[in-house]
């Protein structure tokens, strides 16, 4: 600010319109801001975290990537509760030519979604949970191998079943996928003893006969073991049954068999009521109908004699 005085006496104020240098340096810095701030867009969206507990790798995504989101659910018929989830494999494969392996994840637990990025017009995409041992992904590196991927029944287990499932994803759509277990359930319902003089039916145990040893974990149907355990554990009834039905509910699980006659090397599965009559054992065995994957049957027992009973099936 310069002060002049004119011819009357009175001074005359004049101001210096030039910038101040400290502001100069605020443009400049602002300016380079607004260049600099859609490179750290676009550096801080070049890779996809995956959702859950960590993926196997980090994706990185190229410009002309496509999107592939799949959501995925459990769906679990041979449980009252919900299943626990230890470890969750999700394998990608491209779904043209030889379907080889793109891309691997592993979770602790199922997320809502995943979303893959990468080149081409289709995915297919694997899930398996509960894999004893873990995937050995080696061995995984088209689809083809994954579609023989077997599980054993005897290292499976009901309360953290052994789970699969896949879908085939288009670029830029999302797929569903529903991750559903290998195990199927066989129920007891009801047991009547009709028997004369008050005959008690003691220490009862229900097992199965004729069980699937193993199964592939993406198959849907057509399971037909060309071997078999012969006899499954025996679970015991939780009480002895007498003149009134009981309704004890006890389970006891298998992998599928849709062997519904016997033939050679594929006979169907039998549940076995096995009990002491009068100090002898007695088994009371009941054919089942195809078992399918996931599903629960149920079966009732109505016993006139030692030797004498109906089964009922549903």
């Amino acid at each position: 600010m310069k002060t002049k005085w004119n011819q009357t006496g009175r001074s005359l104020t004049f101001f210096n319109r030039r910038p101040p240098r400290s502001n100069l340096l605020h443009l400049l810095l602002l300016f380079s801001l607004l260049i600099l701030f859609p490179a750290c867009l676009v550096s801080s969206c070049s890779r996809d975290n995956p959702e859950g507990s960590g993926g196997l790798d980090a994706v990185e995504v190229a410009l002309d990537s496509s999107r592939f989101t799949v959501r995925l659910r459990v769906l679990d018929n041979i449980a009252d509760d919900a299943p626990e989830i230890k470890s969750l494999d999700i394998l990608m494969f491209d779904s043209d030519g030889m379907k080889n392996l793109l891309a691997k994840r592993r979770y602790e637990t199922v997320p809502d979604s995943i979303v893959f990025y990468g080149k081409g017009s289709g995915r297919i995409v694997v899930a398996v949970a509960n894999a004893p041992g873990g995937l050995k992904h080696n061995e995984l590196e088209r689809f083809d191998g994954a579609e023989q991927l077997r599980f054993a029944f005897v290292e499976d287990n009901p309360l953290a079943p052994v789970m699969g499932g896949s879908c085939t994803l288009e670029a830029g759509c999302t797929g569903s996928l529903t991750l559903t277990p290998l195990l199927a359930r066989v129920r007891l319902g009801e047991v009547s003893n009709k028997m004369k003089g008050y005959v008690r039916m003691e220490n009862p145990r229900l097992f199965l006969e004729n069980l699937n040893p193993d199964a592939e974990v993406l198959r849907e149907g057509g399971f037909r073991p060309s071997s078999i355990i012969e006899t499954g554990a025996k679970t015991s009834l939780p009480y002895d049954i007498g003149v009134f039905a009981q309704h004890p509910e006890t389970e006891v699980f298998c992998y599928p068999n849709d062997s519904q006659q016997t033939s050679v090397g594929t006979p169907p599965t039998r549940v076995v009521l096995e009990c002491e009559i009068g100090e002898r054992t007695k088994q009371f065995r009941v054919e089942l109908p195809a078992v399918r994957r996931n599903t629960t049957t149920t079966v009732d027992f109505l016993v006139w004699s030692d030797s004498d009973f109906e089964g009922k099936v549903y």
